[in-house]
């Protein structure tokens, strides 16, 4: 029993193998001249304004000048460009030899500095301990094998004063909707899958689907994943597809009813991101009710 387990077991190779050509993320954003800085431009357009909307506001681009930041899963640089050009000391690490070339190229043409790229896993990040200030991670952790040695990395590189964002794919709309009843129920591959919900997510996950892994997290999961961290924040973000954009070209809601449902809040409950924000250390002042209300001025 044991090595049929092993036998089925996700690997990094399994990961590199599948992003890389055409699932390498945001390249289908732009049909301009790829690597042109055109291309870039247009990617970064689509990305901010029409796929993440809410991206620039929580990653925080603009809030780390001169801190170094690490990003694990580059893909084509998009967000760790904004980082840059925002003044942050830049490191990055993917899989992908191609991810990490494209990136360098990506720098070039916008005439950036970055401090390090290099391939490498967020299993096993090849910095030494207390380095950086902030390690982002959009969209990745949720794809690699072993999701809790990659945190205990960043938990590792982070200085004691650090900070963490990670982006994981939460259990919302999308997950019930599209992955479980319309692929589990209605095309039967609950049965075929013997209810087995990851193998439904890992094969109608992603742009061109098949993935090896894709992790789906609920809020209580993530707070097990992150129990090392002293601060958590859990925000979702994101109705996604027909609501910030047009699935594959087909139809996108009108604003309206994009804009009733987050006057509803109803994003944050039905949404398909978590962005979550980790202090490595207790935050500074922190005090009970009691105090906040009887004794402080």
């Amino acid at each position: 029993m044991k090595n049929q387990k092993k036998e089925l077991m996700t690997s990094i190779d399994d990961i590199r193998n599948y992003w890389k050509k055409e699932n390498i993320p945001q390249q289908w954003y732009s049909s301009k001249e790829p690597l042109s800085l055109a291309y870039f431009n247009d990617i970064a357009k689509e990305r901010y304004e029409k796929y993440y909307p809410y991206l620039k506001e929580k990653a925080e681009f603009q809030y780390h000048a001169y801190e170094s930041v690490l990003e694990i899963g580059v893909g084509l640089g998009t967000d760790l460009i904004q980082f840059a050009i925002n003044k942050s000391l830049v490191y990055g690490i993917d899989l992908g030899k191609d991810q990490i070339e494209i990136t360098k190229q990506h720098f070039i043409k916008k005439n950036c500095k970055f401090e390090d790229l290099r391939v490498a896993s967020a299993e096993n990040i090849p910095y030494e301990n207390n380095k950086f200030d902030l390690v982002y991670s959009f969209g990745v952790l949720h794809h690699t094998p072993n999701t809790e040695k990659a945190v205990d990395e960043i938990y590792r590189v982070l200085k004691n004063d650090g900070e963490a964002i990670i982006m994981l794919y939460a259990k919302g709309w999308k997950h019930y909707f599209k992955r479980i009843l319309i692929h589990g129920i209605l095309k039967g591959k609950l049965i075929k899958y013997k209810f087995n919900t990851s193998k439904i997510s890992n094969e109608v996950s992603e742009v061109n689907g098949h993935s090896p892994k894709t992790e789906i997290y609920t809020k209580k999961k993530i707070i097990e994943l992150f129990k090392k961290f002293k601060t958590i924040e859990i925000e979702k973000c994101r109705l996604g597809e027909f609501f910030e954009y047009r699935p594959y070209k087909t139809l996108k809601f009108p604003k309206l009813i994009a804009n009733f449902f987050k006057l509803l809040s109803i994003e944050s409950i039905l949404g398909e991101n978590y962005i979550i924000k980790l202090k490595k250390k207790e935050e500074v002042g922190k005090d009970n009710l009691l105090n906040v209300i009887f004794k402080h001025y």
